[in-house]
């Protein structure tokens, strides 16, 4: 059995393979408790699905792998390499990747490249602006329950501008429009604007993100509304730079949430692990 752990900013996520198989997978929240619940993880593997000491493997991504992984015996794999291995495996014809997590994103382009593909990778993680993170501090002070943000809209919404850089400069941007009178359905909804500009404007450098699109992460995956905002600016910008698409293909179709977005990291430990030496990260 392998094991792809992905110790995040807010979350854990796991994954356990056997012979091509998912034994086991989960993600919680650590509410800084990071060891804590990858420990919690393991003992529920052992349990749940005979993850063994000294036979089954480990691999770890994530901005809190660095300290656990030795204690655990497992072995590190940085977190674009982790990102770009599940996705080269699973989505061959993808060229443009975001994942937006907790505290970060990232943005990969993938380009051919002989035989291969070649990739290009830009990430901000100094700071939150433009994460998870950022959407749900703004809404906990709209008072909006997190069932109720992930299912509300972005289509059809009045927008206002919202700052995207900084956490902060979009609370004060937030508060201005409460006093404005305007409501929180339209402040969400240009919370989501917000964060696709973000991404298109500052991560991709200039670069045209082209069909097929994949979007992964949390928020990508639970805001409803965020995949809205990304499906009118990518087939907007496609149409304005001319962007061929496949003949008959609505631009919607070219952009896919998965329902594993979440494990993307965890799945490429896997796979990289599959190919290390047989004795790694036991």
């Amino acid at each position: 059995m392998i094991v792809g752990l992905d110790v995040g900013s807010t979350t854990v996520k796991a994954v356990a393979v056997e012979d091509g198989e998912t034994r086991w997978q989960d993600y919680q929240r650590h509410n800084t408790r990071q060891a804590e619940t990858v420990l919690e993880f393991l003992a529920r593997m052992e349990t749940e699905c005979e993850l063994t000491s000294d036979r089954d493997r480990v691999f770890f991504t994530g901005s809190g792998a660095g300290f656990i992984a030795p204690l655990v015996g497992g072995k590190i794999v940085q977190e674009v390499v982790a990102v770009a291995a599940a996705v080269e495996r699973l989505h061959a014809q993808v060229c443009f990747v975001s994942e937006i997590g907790g505290e970060d994103m990232k943005t990969i382009f993938f380009t051919a490249a002989g035989a291969g593909k070649g990739k290009q990778v830009f990430m901000q993680s100094a700071c939150s602006g433009g994460t998870g993170t950022f959407i749900e501090k703004t809404a906990r002070k709209l008072q909006v329950p997190p069932d109720e943000l992930a299912r509300m809209g972005y289509a059809g919404r009045t927008l206002h501008k919202i700052s995207s850089k900084c956490g902060i400069f979009a609370e004060a941007d937030a508060n201005t429009l409460v006093k404005a009178g305007v409501t929180v359905e339209e402040i969400i909804a240009s919370l989501f604007e917000a964060v696709v500009y973000q991404n298109l404007a500052t991560l991709t450098k200039g670069n045209t993100p082209m069909p097929e699109v994949l979007l992964l992460g949390g928020p990508n995956l639970f805001f409803t509304g965020l995949q809205e905002a990304w499906r009118h600016h990518l087939a907007k910008l496609w149409a304005e730079r001319k962007v061929p698409l496949p003949e008959g293909a609505a631009p919607e179709s070219l952009i896919h949430v998965p329902a594993e977005a979440l494990y993307y990291a965890c799945l490429g430990c896997v796979e990289v692990g599959g190919q290390d030496a047989a004795d790694t990260g036991i």
